[in-house]
């Protein structure tokens, strides 16, 4: 008896995968860990943003293309053999910097810019493997956002915005998963006084899994 359990925890020392006493097992495959819910966070390093900014000057609208740093986030996400559920998506992004002849020479920022899933959505998913699974599906999405003139916050609302489309491709093993979204907003976003106008969001988004032990 004292020889088989050596013998037993001799193997589980050197296989990290066999659970402990009561521990349910590690899921298989990424189809299999989605079978929960799975929340993964967004790393703000390997995820970026852009829009569209432009400024009325005398000949005409002056364009330009705006970086958004990316500050926090997460996906939450099921699926089973034929579908995915998108139940969280929410980016938040870091302070975006107005130059400051659009404002009459105040200093302006667009503050607590963040963009959320309006409802869970579900679209069919294209399964490549048992660790690999393609999704396109429309999102309607909620932005929201702040402009401070000179350190003063303004709420802007939150406009109104069409069906954002969204790729999302998720990979990984029973462990650890990893999910990459690419979604673009089209059009114009916000518009201030004939001034200033802001359109076309583009988001690239890298999430991990948190793990829970």
């Amino acid at each position: 008896m004292r020889s088989a359990l050596l013998l037993l925890l001799a193997c589980s020392a050197c296989n990290p995968q066999v659970p402990a006493p009561g521990e349910a097992p590690s899921p298989a495959s990424v189809q299999e860990r989605l079978l929960d819910d799975t929340r993964l966070l967004l790393s703000s390093a390997d995820s970026a943003g852009s829009l569209t900014a432009e400024r009325h000057v005398q000949e005409g609208w002056m364009a330009g293309l705006v970086d958004l740093a990316i500050d926090n986030g997460e996906l939450v996400v099921t699926a089973d053999d034929e579908t995915l559920t998108i139940t969280t998506l929410a980016v938040g992004f870091q302070p975006l910097d107005i130059p400051v002849e659009v404002f009459g020479g105040h200093m302006a920022q667009i503050k607590d810019l963040r963009v959320e899933l309006a409802h869970p959505v579900i679209a069919p998913a294209t399964w490549r493997s048992k660790d690999e699974v393609h999704v396109n599906a429309n999102l309607d999405v909620k932005l929201t956002w702040a402009l401070a003139i000179d350190g003063s916050p303004a709420p802007l609302g939150s406009p109104k915005l069409p069906p954002v489309p969204v790729e999302l491709v998720v990979t990984g093993d029973g462990e650890h998963v990893h999910a990459e979204v690419h979604a673009s907003a089209a059009g114009e976003l916000w518009s201030w006084a004939s001034l200033v106008r802001i359109s076309d969001l583009a988001l690239i988004l890298d999430a991990s899994s948190v793990e829970t032990r």
